[in-house]
């Protein structure tokens, strides 16, 4: 009897099903072979590629029009500048010395046509010769008389300070010379409409002791400020 109860007692041993009993089945392949499945996996590709270059193309669209945009502003607005400095500006470039040390060759500087001459001021013109334009300084005025005697500028007989020259002045004054030799305009006055000028670089500039007064007509308008080179922009 003891024997009997002990085979009977006797549990089998578990088989694999056992093991998992409980656990969640692993899903089945079957369902990616199936042809529904690919196809709307298919489908759903094509949608999402189709979403990427919709967006592609939207950007690709922005950008075009930012360029065209900005494109036709920079051509409106050089054609405004272009219109506007027939009457308000513009530019020029110096060329030669006579204007050293106030300018050198090869800058370039801003120009008003809207500004009216004043004695000192630096005025872009043409020259009566040549035609071509240049920069000098405004020294007499429509109905005076000019003359420089021991380095002194006389308008109308009475001495006028040409600070813009003090430097140069003394430097030839200490080495026993003169910047700007004896000259005048021979007692007769600047005529009506017309100007004097004068380069800075006195010893060696062209202007109108060389080549007369300068018409009214003749000036093109007022150098305002030298803008090139950049790191020497200065106002006059």
């Amino acid at each position: 009897m003891s024997a009997k109860k002990r085979t009977t007692s006797h549990s089998r041993p578990k088989n694999r099903l056992d093991e998992h009993i409980g656990k969640p089945a692993k899903k089945s392949n079957a369902r990616k072979s199936d042809p529904t499945y690919i196809k709307k996996k298919r489908q759903r590709s094509k949608q999402a590629n189709k979403k990427k270059q919709r967006k592609k193309q939207t950007w690709q669209t922005s950008i075009k029009r930012i360029v065209i945009e900005f494109g036709l502003s920079l051509i409106l607005l050089g054609t405004v500048l272009y219109l506007l400095s027939f009457f308000t500006f513009t530019f020029a470039k110096v060329e030669g010395y006579s204007m050293v040390p106030t300018l050198n060759n090869d800058e370039w500087v801003f120009v008003s046509k809207l500004a009216k001459p004043k004695r000192f001021k630096l005025v872009l013109h043409r020259d009566p010769n040549s035609k071509e334009t240049s920069v000098r300084r405004v020294i007499g005025l429509p109905g005076e008389t000019i003359s420089y005697k021991d380095d002194q500028l006389y308008v109308n007989d009475r001495d006028v300070f040409e600070r813009f020259l003090e430097d140069e002045t003394k430097r030839a004054q200490s080495s026993g010379g003169v910047y700007t030799e004896d000259w005048s305009t021979k007692a007769e006055q600047v005529p009506k409409g017309k100007y004097l000028v004068l380069g800075d670089n006195r010893p060696y500039a062209s202007d109108s002791r060389e080549y007369g007064y300068v018409d009214e007509q003749d000036l093109v308008g007022i150098v305002e400020m030298r803008v090139l080179p950049l790191h020497q922009v200065q106002q006059f």
